[in-house]
């Protein structure tokens, strides 16, 4: 695994939006909650420099007090607003690390985050968008402005928040379809890449944002 492998980067992006957001977040101890997140920071640097392949990331016992720290971290936080989910979600991103690098060596920026199949049990239009409920195994609020999406059982990329007016979207739909409900496997995602660019231009946008 090289130091750019894009799950560390993310990893790195979401710790930077944790801290840009930290003063926002009702948490019981802040001071406390911002050691941790520097530990994290600084346990992730071992990780990045290992030079070890990915699979061998995966079981480094550093990789494993990560994770475990942003599980703890992500119970404190008390609140569901659009500053308390985005912290919610890198936490989640971060404590998933372990799985993700067990993908092995990646290629695509898309193939260090986390897709889902679910069936689109309910919609409500919002002016020209649609606000969709998506069943992955668990809940998921959509948004889309393509009707065609809105219906059947969808692919949802897993995407930082994205807020339209005072409704938060908690992930992309991709344009494709899946047999199975749940997450899809990195052979499933590399499947269905040619309608993943998309996907693959917000995040690399996001990793070249300052700030």
């Amino acid at each position: 695994m090289e130091p750019k492998d894009y799950r560390i980067q993310l990893a790195e992006k979401g710790i930077e939006e944790i801290k840009r957001l930290s003063n926002s977040l009702r948490i019981p101890k802040r001071k406390e909650f911002t050691a941790k997140i520097e530990e994290i920071a600084s346990a992730l640097q071992i990780v990045k420099f290992s030079y070890m392949p990915a699979e061998e990331v995966a079981k480094l016992e550093e990789l494993k007090k990560i994770s475990d720290l942003a599980s703890k971290l992500r119970k404190e936080i008390q609140q569901s607003d659009f500053a308390g989910i985005t912290a919610d979600y890198w936490l989640e991103y971060i404590e998933k690390l372990p799985e993700l690098m067990k993908r092995g060596e990646i290629a695509k920026i898309y193939e260090a985050v986390r897709f889902f199949a679910g069936d689109v049990i309910s919609k409500r239009k919002l002016d020209r968008l649609w606000l969709c409920l998506v069943d992955c195994g668990f809940k998921l609020e959509v948004i889309t402005n393509s009707e065609a999406l809105t219906s059947g059982r969808r692919v949802v990329a897993l995407l930082p928040p994205r807020k339209f007016g005072e409704i938060v979207s908690r992930g992309m739909f991709v344009d494709s379809v899946a047999d199975k409900k749940g997450e899809l496997s990195v052979e499933e995602i590399r499947k269905i890449s040619k309608n993943l660019g998309e996907v693959e231009s917000i995040l690399i946008s996001l990793l070249s944002s300052k700030g």
